[in-house]
């Protein structure tokens, strides 16, 4: 589950970036490929940082198309794979779509999930600063594999809003190396974009 300080109202944008269009395609009776719909994305986060929105998800791997069960899960307003559940990775085998829109100078908390993640660059340059102090920068169409690290986000620019999309899918828990660890869910307090009022996420 997302860390529950960094949820905040639902908004179909966190910053001045206009909205992306996705489109939910689907077959019509005749067995043509028609668009089924394409809802506005909505967003949770915090102002000064950014946002995340559920793009769409599955609830199991392989994902069930038939009946259009699937579109019929994103659409309901509860249940893991719904577009208002706002946890970043599935909490059954199956996958989430995210939209990550990081307001100018925007930074999130370092954390680290139990996941496989894709993570790609689509406007602006996004930064990621790995425990092991490693900083890599992302420009358009650079992208990362993820794969339970200890990470952080940054918008890379003072001025300007930047995004990013992510696949993330539930990886089995293993130990992390040279700690005698397992692998589990992680968000490291006081490590996020400092507040108005002064807090960190």
């Amino acid at each position: 589950m997302a860390d529950e300080k960094t949820i905040g109202d639902w908004t179909t944008s966190v910053t001045s970036l206009p909205p992306n269009k996705r489109y939910i395609l689907t077959h019509a009776a005749s067995g043509k490929s028609i668009v089924h719909s394409s809802p506005p994305q909505l967003y949770h986060g915090r102002a000064g940082v950014g946002g995340m929105a559920r793009s769409f998800a599955t609830s199991s791997a392989p994902a069930q198309l038939a009946h259009e069960a699937d579109i019929q899960s994103y659409l309901s307003p509860s249940g893991p794979a719904s577009h208002k559940n706002t946890s970043i990775v599935p909490s059954v085998p199956g996958a989430n779509l995210l939209v990550v829109d990081l307001a100018p100078g925007g930074e999130s908390q370092m954390h680290r999930t139990v996941s496989i993640d894709f993570s790609i660059c689509v406007l602006g340059l996004v930064k990621m600063e790995l425990d092991g102090g490693e900083m890599l920068e992302l420009r358009p169409g650079d992208h990362v594999i993820q794969r339970g690290t200890l990470h952080k986000w940054y918008n890379g620019s003072q001025t300007e809003p930047a995004r990013f999309v992510a696949v993330t899918l539930p990886c089995e828990p293993f130990e992390i190396p040279g700690t005698g660890k397992m692998l589990e869910e992680e968000h490291v307090e006081g490590t996020g974009a400092k507040q108005s009022d002064g807090s960190k996420l």
